[in-house]
């Protein structure tokens, strides 16, 4: 069977995560997710800390972009727990992103309302 062309469908994965971990540990994670579902990272992880000028909550947002699109972690170090979304132009296997997060000590929602799967496609 063909591969779709990249770019034709964006498919999108958010996962709530609890637990914590140290910046340096997020941006691992982050790595680790990429190289389990086969994507390829095109630069460091990005961070930006929160409150940032007075306005946000308490966290930090990372990003690590890729080839197929990009991961983002979104923590809250106050809710004990982050979100985790990932958007690709190519498949990947969502439980391969559960075992990771098992493999650093953070636990996967379970929850009805604690993860979610979306595609969109661009072409007709």
């Amino acid at each position: 069977m063909a591969r779709e062309p990249l770019g034709s469908r964006m498919r999108s994965f958010g996962v709530v995560l609890h637990g914590q971990l140290t910046e340096k540990q997020w941006k691992e994670f982050l790595c680790a997710v990429c190289d389990a579902i086969g994507m390829y990272p095109v630069g460091e992880p990005k961070v930006w800390t929160y409150p940032l000028e007075g306005k946000g909550g308490t966290g930090q947002t990372i990003m690590l972009p890729i080839t197929e699109s990009f991961l983002v972690v979104d923590t809250w170090s106050d809710h004990d727990g982050a979100y985790l979304f990932v958007c690709s132009c190519r498949e990947f296997a969502m439980g391969a992103i559960y075992d990771q997060a098992e493999a650093f000590g953070i636990k996967p929602s379970t929850e009805d309302d604690g993860a979610f799967f979306h595609q969109l496609r661009l072409t007709q």
